[in-house]
């Protein structure tokens, strides 16, 4: 009879024990799977917009091999198409000036440097005379605008 009382009390502790893992299972949840944003809300996102100058500043940094963070851009003249500058370089003790176009959407550096500005590169880019007053042709002839 204690045996029995005793296999009694035992088996009412574990069927308690189960009872309560098996509620604890029930009250889990996984929380559901991020969804995709619909084009609507991707519409209300903030646009991130760079300026015209840090993309330059990238554009020589690319060209040439740089650090971004050692490139200095400074602007002189942007009418969102073309853009002079000047350009210096972490460690450099001069900059340089620069021209740039934009070409199919992408700033493109056309020619910068200490020396003079070469017509049959530029010319192609149709820069605004403010910006290219003049530059030397292939016979080293100096053309004004």
């Amino acid at each position: 009879m204690k045996n029995t009382i005793i296999g009694l009390i035992l088996g009412l502790i574990i069927a308690m024990w189960a009872f309560y893992i098996y509620t604890q299972k029930s009250k889990i949840t996984t929380s559901p799977p991020p969804s995709t944003p619909t084009s609507a809300e991707i519409s209300e996102m903030p646009e991130i917009v760079v300026s015209d100058d840090d993309l330059i500043r990238q554009a020589l940094a690319d060209k040439y091999n740089k650090d971004l963070s050692d490139v200095t851009y400074t602007s002189s003249q942007n009418d969102g198409t073309h853009a002079s500058g000047g350009v210096k370089f972490s460690g450099d003790i001069a900059g340089a000036w620069v021209l740039a176009a934009k070409d199919d959407g992408v700033w493109k550096i056309v020619q910068d440097g200490n020396g003079v500005i070469m017509c049959e590169i530029v010319a192609p880019y149709n820069f605004p005379p403010s910006m290219v007053p003049e530059c030397v042709d292939k016979n080293g002839k100096l053309v004004k605008y």
